[in-house]
């Protein structure tokens, strides 16, 4: 196997992993977008000295660049991007929305599209993703298979939370809790009004890294509130365990999601959760969850309400979506359903 990906500085350009070669391209100063336009013809090089059986890009907005067959993953698309947040592209102000609508929209022209129709099979990993290239891209529903994103469920699993408790300096209050990138996409502002909502013994803990302009914003949103608010940071994934088992309530308040994988972690850790219907939050939380609709902050603090004023329906919640997530996002599945599509094109 053949493993192509960013340069990083420290890191070594090519080395041996086993029986994996991992090769590092840089990308300058760049995103995806540099790293797209440095993978494309360093792996074209490669497929010419020794030819692939098949060729998965994890992204599909990666292979623009790329003029071979391959595989493509997605994720969620550009329109999605232009129009989440109430018909507009979501940002931390009007310049970086603007910014975005050229941005999102220029992607859309010169990488997606054109990467769409050069693929020779989509993997999208929910079925909401799925539909939404369908409808909006007119690829034919053929052309996509569904698999959703596997996580490890022997680490991911209810645990002792005591000794975070102590380290956070909670001691009866209630906990909600977030993970993720903390950006406008999460739809943080609003948890953040209906904290207004909710008993002042609740605690609203954040583990993740912050957009700086978006953390003014989210701490203006809370305005008295302030004081229940606990940002962990960065937080190592040996201890989200435990940050999950901590939380009465799971919250992820998105405007868009692909798929949503701290929903499905919560939900592994027997933790109930309350989300949005925006993109596929709803699909991946399953019989685990309350759904309200996206950027409403008061459908958002009823629901918290009505489950932190209900240990039963917590308990019941939390079993149905600890069942569903093993039925569902096991790695052993979604590996083995990988390998049954590359098998497919291998042999083609």
């Amino acid at each position: 196997m053949t493993v192509v990906t960013q340069y990083r500085r420290g890191s070594r350009r090519h080395e041996a992993m086993g029986p994996i070669e991992v090769h590092r391209v840089g990308t300058g100063r760049g995103d995806w977008v540099g790293f797209s336009w440095a993978a494309g013809p360093y792996l074209a090089r490669l497929q010419a000295k020794e030819p692939f059986d098949v060729i998965h890009f994890a992204d599909v907005h990666f292979a623009w660049r790329f003029r071979g067959p391959y595989v493509a993953s997605l994720m969620q698309s550009f329109r999605q991007r232009l129009t989440s947040d109430g018909g507009r592209p979501y940002g931390s102000g009007t310049p970086g929305r603007l910014w975005k609508s050229l941005y999102y929209r220029g992607a859309r022209a010169v990488a997606e599209r054109p990467s769409l129709g050069r693929a020779r099979h989509l993997i999208a990993v929910s079925q909401a993703t799925a539909d939404e290239f369908i409808k909006s891209y007119h690829i034919s529903g053929d052309q996509v298979t569904c698999i959703p994103i596997g996580i490890d469920l022997n680490h991911l699993r209810p645990t002792d939370p005591g000794p975070l408790r102590q380290q956070l300096g909670l001691t009866d209050e209630r906990v909600l809790l977030f993970v993720g990138f903390c950006s406008a996409r999460k739809g943080l502002e609003y948890l953040a009004r209906a904290m207004h909502e909710v008993p002042d013994d609740v605690r609203l803990v954040v583990v993740g890294k912050w957009d700086a302009a978006y953390h003014e914003r989210v701490v203006q949103a809370l305005g008295s509130r302030r004081h229940q608010l606990i940002e962990a940071g960065y937080v190592a994934d040996e201890q989200l365990p435990a940050y999950y088992s901590l939380a009465d309530i799971f919250v992820l308040p998105s405007l868009l999601e692909g798929f949503g994988i701290p929903i499905s972690e919560a939900l592994a850790c027997g933790t109930p959760v309350v989300t949005t219907s925006a993109g596929a939050s709803a699909e991946t939380a399953g019989p685990g969850a309350v759904v309200v609709p996206p950027r409403d902050a008061l459908a958002l603090a009823a629901a918290i309400r009505q489950l932190l004023d209900a240990p039963e329906e917590r308990r019941r919640l939390g079993a149905a979506g600890q069942a569903w997530a093993h039925e569902r996002y096991s790695v052993t599945a979604m590996v083995s359903a990988h390998e049954e599509i590359y098998r497919r094109f291998a042999s083609a």
